[in-house]
């Protein structure tokens, strides 16, 4: 099972970090799987994906609608951490390519993992849409990942 523990505000002028924090039912080590392996990532966020899970390796996701998320790694600690940058191909929403960053940190919990994630850097006119699709995602994400545990 999937549950939204807690989502910050966002969206209004002056807006800090989108902040979620989102309990899957599935170890660490599978939910780190579905967020650096390509393959995985078309089961809950792209239809194409290329990821290449070292610091300094592009990660760059096409959602159905043509949209293209392009960022490099940052950061990767397997199993429980990883910092990419983050933006959009055709600067969508004012957001160009490696522009923000987002955190995510995995935490096992009893009965799976505690995602927490940080979106950092977003127009405050954006970041309530990038709250809402980190949402959406995030709990697609949870439950394939909760269903190959």
């Amino acid at each position: 099972m999937t549950r939204m523990v807690d989502a910050a505000s966002a969206g209004e002028a002056g807006a800090g970090p989108v902040r979620l924090e989102v309990e899957i039912a599935a170890p660490a080590r599978v939910v780190y799987a579905h967020l650096v392996e390509p393959e995985l990532l078309l089961d809950w966020i792209a239809v194409e994906a290329q990821v290449e899970p070292v610091v300094g390796g592009m990660v760059r996701w096409r959602h159905e609608n043509g949209d293209t998320m392009r960022g490099r790694f940052v950061e990767l600690v397997p199993d429980r951490r990883l910092v990419f940058s983050y933006g959009w191909e055709g600067d969508l929403m004012g957001v160009p390519p490696e522009s923000t960053t987002v955190e995510i940190d995995l935490v096992e919990v009893e009965g799976g993992t505690r995602l927490e994630l940080v979106h950092r850097d977003l127009p405050a006119a954006v970041a309530g849409q990038h709250q809402a699709g980190w949402m959406y995602f995030l709990e697609r994400m949870g439950k394939v990942a909760a269903a190959a545990a």
